[in-house]
């Protein structure tokens, strides 16, 4: 199945839990479909009159990023319109209203600028906005260069509405159709400006501050509480949920340190941090935002950098400062062929490295997709492929395995050099998940990721048969996973506190996105079984078997530090931790 995930699950839960998972998931197609409709930001707008100005009076610089703008010194407040339109701007107790009457033909406007500024905007911030609305009024909000060039940010969009919300507004999201960023080192002003249709009413605002990293608490409702009961589970297992509120993630990544590192297919990466150190996550930041879609995120314990890719291009960033957010943003790839799968997943290889032997966290492994449902692209489509750490383009890739139609995800695993003796000596062993055809019955599958193997796609799909030619040309996969499941998260436990049984392979199965037949839902677990092949090579099979079932639209798994798998439900933005307490 495709990465791009937008088909709603069928569960049996209780009514209420039901209506929860139904509506959180509307939330969640409604952002993919955004994705595949739009950019974040609107066309050019047509160019309005500069307002009129009121004297500005002598004041200090004003340090932007920081400062909350409302009634600050040096700070003019201005209102005007066009014909057909009526706005009347006034400062109150808890700051500013506009009341408003203006029709589609025409505009009014409200107008917060700077008159000197000390320290300018990076682009990194965040905008902060209190505000409520009453009335029939739908505003666009645009920050605006010393040129006069803006971009139209819907309020709407971001929330705004009837009741007093703190509307936030990344920076690094506020872009044009083409993907054009403002110069905002030259911004120092902020309209809000009622357009583009007949409204009526008035917008209240108590708080304007750019902050340079957007702080909240993590909170876990009654609703995700009620989620973690009705997952089934087997015998001694418990699932707590982590955090909310994160509709749509597509992967997990935990930092040394403890920070759980979560991207959203939207474009977002948050930071969870447990700050009071009482093992629980309790604030998250945002990272980074302003990508057009994220599905491949990697922790470098190293210098602490975040890798993170998708669409084509593959991103190192750096919080230099130590703030909570990044601040620096480095494209390292840029051009990989992609159309309908693209690059996902990234792994650091291991210490050494099993194919060519380099040191620990050398190479970036990670899946590159084939560009349709059955056609395989270009040279380095439809493969699993590595990438230096100190590499700077195409040209640093290397081929690893062929014939993968879409690997979601991949996982270096330590597995038993003797099954039967899981307390002994490991090996390396690179498994990958793999999406099948959306319009045919060809399975999904798990692979034994080896040097240069070819896994079959487009021409061969599961095991290879008759198993004598195994190898030649094709690879088989560790099973054959059901059509249309969307195997996609994939990790591996060895935590000693687990039992022997359990530590093992573990596969995220999101579920039919085409196929009318409910499949998937679940995180399975693989019981491997090692074989040789014709060719003399040591390889696994796998037996699948249900460990979690009641989740909607399971996709990333990860291990935490502490060795429990940890597994994120895309359709309810929640993230549980797996737990063994017999």
């Amino acid at each position: 199945t495709t990465a791009g995930l937008w088909k709603t699950g069928s569960l049996s839960v209780s009514r209420s839990v039901k209506e929860v998972r139904l509506r959180t998931f509307a939330v969640a197609l409604a952002m993919s479909a955004a994705l595949m409709l739009a950019a974040c930001g609107g066309a050019a707008p047509a160019p309005l009159p500069t307002p009129t100005q009121a004297p500005v009076p002598t004041s200090a610089p004003l340090d932007l990023p920081g400062t909350e703008l409302l009634g600050a010194p040096g700070i003019v407040i201005s209102c005007d319109h066009g014909a057909d339109a009526e706005i009347t701007c006034q400062t109150t107790d808890e700051g500013q209203r506009i009341d408003v009457r203006s029709a589609a033909s025409t505009y009014a406007r409200w107008s917060l600028r700077s008159a000197a500024t000390r320290t300018p905007l990076k682009g990194n911030e965040t905008l902060a906005l209190r505000i409520r609305r009453s009335g029939q009024v739908a505003p666009n909000l645009y920050v605006v260069e010393q040129s006069g060039k803006r971009i139209p940010v819907p309020l709407t969009r971001h929330g705004l509405a009837d009741t007093w919300r703190t509307l936030h507004i990344p920076l690094r999201e506020v872009k044009d159709d083409a993907g054009d960023r403002l110069d905002f080192n030259q911004v120092a002003e902020i309209q809000i400006v009622f357009e583009w249709s007949d409204m009526e009413g008035s917008v209240e605002i108590a708080g304007l501050q750019f902050v340079a990293v957007w702080e909240e608490p993590v909170t876990i409702s009654e609703a995700t509480e009620q989620l973690a009961q009705t997952l089934s589970l087997p015998a001694g297992f418990t699932a707590m949920p982590l955090a909310g509120n994160l509709r749509a993630l597509t992967q997990i990544e935990f930092a040394p340190a403890g920070d759980m590192f979560v991207s959203l297919q939207s474009g977002r990466i948050w930071r969870l941090v447990d700050q009071n150190g009482d093992g629980v996550y309790d604030t998250r930041q945002l990272y980074d935002s302003g990508y057009t879609e994220v599905v491949g995120l990697l922790s470098d314990p190293q210098d602490g950098a975040v890798w993170i890719g998708g669409r084509g291009q593959l991103y190192r960033t750096l919080d230099s400062d130590g703030d909570g957010a990044a601040d620096l943003r480095e494209l390292r790839i840029d051009g990989l062929v992609w159309g309908r799968h693209q690059n996902n997943g990234l792994e650091w290889n291991p210490d050494p490295d099993p194919f060519t032997g380099e040191a620990g966290h050398s190479w970036i492994y990670f899946g590159l997709g084939s560009t349709g449902d059955l056609e395989t692209g270009e040279g380095l489509n439809a493969t699993v492929l590595r990438f230096p750490r100190d590499g700077h383009s195409l040209d640093d890739l290397e081929t690893v395995s062929y014939g993968n139609r879409n690997t979601y995800d991949l996982v270096w695993a330590p597995v038993p050099v003797y099954l039967a003796a899981p307390d002994g000596p490991t090996a390396w062993q690179l498994f990958a998940s793999e999406n099948g055809p959306d319009f045919n019955d060809a399975p999904d599958e798990v692979n034994h990721i080896r040097w240069q193997h070819h896994y079959g796609f487009p021409s061969q799909f599961g095991a290879v048969e008759p198993a004598t030619r195994e190898g030649v040309p094709f690879s088989s996969p560790v099973y054959d996973v059901t059509a249309h499941a969307s195997a996609d998260g994939i990790a591996y436990v060895t935590n000693p506190a687990w039992p022997v049984e359990y530590r093992t392979l573990y596969v995220a199965l999101f579920g039919e996105v085409f196929s009318p037949d409910p499949v998937g839902h679940i995180v399975e677990r693989v019981t491997l079984e090692e074989i040789e092949t014709p060719t003399g090579e040591k390889s696994y099979r796998g037996v699948p078997s249900t460990f979690i079932a009641g989740l909607d639209r399971p996709l990333p798994l990860a291990v935490a530090p502490n060795g429990d798998l940890v597994v994120g439900d895309y359709a309810t933005g929640v993230i549980y931790d797996i737990a063994y307490t017999p």
